[in-house]
């Protein structure tokens, strides 16, 4: 009997230590996310990428694999107040929909077996949401462990988003017309960059 106690309280400390380094949350302070806004002000003449940013986010992979992540599209930040509050009320309507979010199942597997200083590549299929619409997402990840308690992820390739396909097609034009432009993107290519803490 004294056996077998002693038996499940071991089983016990490898279930807790599996759960402690499989689960993850990130740290937005270390982290970032950017997209990539293209415009044209007048027909033939070549357009103007800038690249813009949210300082509000979130997220996690628990310990059994299940990936979160939510970004406040309040939060955007292109370096003009004005185009910021545009981009609230006029694209993202921030009260009707205040989050875009993607989740998704990854295989744990393949992060325990890295030691510092390794890396991997993940092709990630998940759900993406924004304007209240939810699409199939692929994402081709790259995950770095930098320590036994953190792990660097970071896009490979662009998450590419054309706001068309999630019912955000008025809300590209309304800018557009706002601005005066002949033309503005309804692509997006998303970059990240995130530091995950072990909790």
């Amino acid at each position: 009997m004294a056996y077998f106690s002693r038996y499940l309280f071991a089983a016990s400390l490898m279930i807790s230590s599996y759960a402690a380094l499989a689960a993850w949350e990130v740290q937005p302070t270390a982290s970032s996310v950017q997209f990539v806004t293209t415009k044209a002000g007048q027909a033939g003449v070549g357009g103007i990428s800038e690249v813009q940013k949210f300082t509000q986010f979130s997220g996690s992979l628990s310990d059994a694999g299940r990936l979160e992540f939510a970004v406040t599209l309040a939060s955007v930040q292109t370096g003009f107040e004005i185009r910021d509050e545009r981009l609230k009320t006029m694209l993202f309507k921030v009260i009707e929909t205040p989050q875009a979010t993607f989740n998704a199942q990854i295989n744990l597997g393949m992060l325990d077996k890295l030691a510092t200083g390794q890396t991997t590549d993940l092709e990630v299929d998940g759900m993406f949401m924004i304007g209240g619409q939810t699409k199939p997402m692929k994402s081709a990840l790259r995950v770095t462990r930098l320590s036994s308690t953190q792990l660097l992820v970071v896009t490979r390739e662009p998450l590419i988003v054309n706001l068309n396909d999630y019912g955000m097609k008025a809300g590209v034009e309304a800018l557009r017309d706002v601005m005066g432009l002949n033309f503005v993107a309804s692509v997006a290519p998303i970059q990240l960059y995130l530091l995950l803490q072990n909790k």
